[in-house]
């Protein structure tokens, strides 16, 4: 097939792209930086690099509110979306993925702390978001869906902090564990998080429109995840048992509807360093 990706030279965007081209698929780069660039604000330059694809996978984005105001973030966030599948709707393109976020339930970006009233954390928790940047998702996924009513198939992936597994090491498995309270702990391996990508393109029968928490099966912590929960988010109700360092998000749904299933890396990476250091 012919993939247009856009956010083709971002941390998603290119491993995506490497894993298509390793598939034998021919890959459309769209974004900013890199030989021929895109600018997804423009819709007429998104049109002309989408002639002849058969799909896309929409990565590019603000990736967080900080330092951006509002006004400015949900404009790009937004309207990249509405460019890509509009000019995806067009051409034919059969298939759609997008790139949402673990953010939209609200917990990440609050101005206050707003909690997570019960989990595992699934696609069908209540959305109590107040901050624009989880907004900009759920227009996203709103986006998508209409688009699916005409005839794509769209995926919309929440992703939960796509890390690298050395990356969870530092970030959460060696920070205070109070520092990520709001996130759960969860992330996603950005290997992992592109294959989900890879995966969303193939044709379904059912499930046209797809909404798919993309995490890990573990937390990014040592310590059992009843005990994290217990400590540090004493008001959070677990619906269900939570053995050992399970993950407080639950990925089910991707694995029944794009065969999709997390494999850990992380706890298996060893710390290299000069005389001394372990």
């Amino acid at each position: 097939m012919r993939i247009w990706v856009s956010g083709a030279q971002g941390k998603l965007g290119a491993e995506v792209c490497r894993q298509l081209i390793a598939a034998g698929h021919e890959v459309v780069e769209a974004d900013l930086t890199g030989p021929e660039p895109v600018d997804l604000l423009d819709r007429e330059a998104v049109a002309r690099s989408m002639r002849g694809v058969d799909a896309i996978v929409h990565c590019a984005a603000i990736p967080t509110p900080e330092n951006i105001e509002p006004a400015r973030l949900f404009e790009i966030n937004a309207m990249t979306t509405f460019n890509a599948l509009e000019e995806a709707w067009k051409v034919g393109a059969r298939a759609a993925v997008l790139a949402s976020s673990g953010s939209i339930y609200g917990t990440a970006w609050s101005p206050e702390e707003i909690g997570t009233p019960s989990v595992p954390v699934d696609e069908d928790t209540e959305l109590r978001y107040v901050d624009p940047y989880a907004l900009t998702k759920d227009v996203l996924e709103r986006m998508g869906q209409s688009y699916a009513r005409r005839g794509v198939q769209v995926t919309a992936l929440r992703f939960h902090w796509i890390l690298t597994p050395e990356e969870v090491r530092r970030y959460i498995a060696e920070a205070p564990p109070e520092e990520n309270r709001r996130n759960l702990w969860g992330y996603v391996d950005l290997a992992e998080a592109a294959r989900a990508c890879v995966l969303s393109l193939q044709p379904r029968d059912r499930d046209r429109y797809a909404v798919l928490v993309i995490a890990a099966e573990d937390t990014g912590r040592r310590e059992p995840t009843a005990d994290l929960l217990a400590r540090y988010s004493p008001d959070t109700e677990l619906r269900t048992d939570l053995p050992g360092t399970t993950s407080l998000f639950d990925s089910r749904r991707a694995a029944d509807v794009i065969g999709w299933t997390h494999h850990s890396t992380w706890r298996q990476l060893r710390r290299t360093g000069g005389p001394g250091q372990p």
